[in-house]
């Protein structure tokens, strides 16, 4: 009878080792907010009244690959982005472009505009801090800045 009792001890010693062992694999709703699929669910689940709550105050801190992807999330749910409208962005491009090429100055050098085209117009100089070098930090950026980034959006001045 003390053999069987000795046995069934170590057992439960055994099973509450491998317990202890297996319990941290098992995903929390805490801890699924931690891994990728978490927080891209976290995101997509979230309110336009979310976004707006954690806009200025969240941070996280992505390189490479999760760069990129947290700066989809920004840029599709950027709280200060203005709807875009029908015309062109620059407004009157195709007229001046088609000047340009049509004048018959005998002219080597492109219309101002024209050329103007071909340049950065933003970050184009080499000293500004880049989104990798803002935002894959330990302290990581808000919302906010990894929207700053976003390539199209037009955004509305909310300083």
């Amino acid at each position: 009878m003390t053999k069987m009792i000795i046995q069934n001890s170590g057992s439960w010693t055994l099973c509450g080792a491998l317990l202890l062992f297996v319990l941290p694999l098992i995903p929390t709703p805490e801890a699924l907010q931690h891994t990728e699929e978490g927080l891209e669910m976290l995101f997509r689940e979230r309110s336009q009244s979310d976004w707006e709550n954690v806009w200025h105050q969240e941070t996280h801190s992505r390189c490479r690959d999760k760069l990129v992807r947290q700066l989809y999330w920004a840029c599709e749910k950027d709280i200060y982005r203005l709807t875009r409208r029908n015309k062109k962005r620059t407004g009157n491009d195709e007229a001046w472009i088609k000047k340009s090429t049509t004048e018959p100055d005998g002219s080597t050098w492109l219309h101002v505009n024209y050329a103007n085209m071909f340049l950065r117009s933003r970050r184009s100089d080499g000293n500004t801090p880049s989104i990798s070098n803002e935002c894959c930090t330990k302290a990581g950026c808000t919302w906010e800045e990894y929207a700053e980034y976003c390539p199209s959006n037009k955004r509305r001045n909310h300083y």
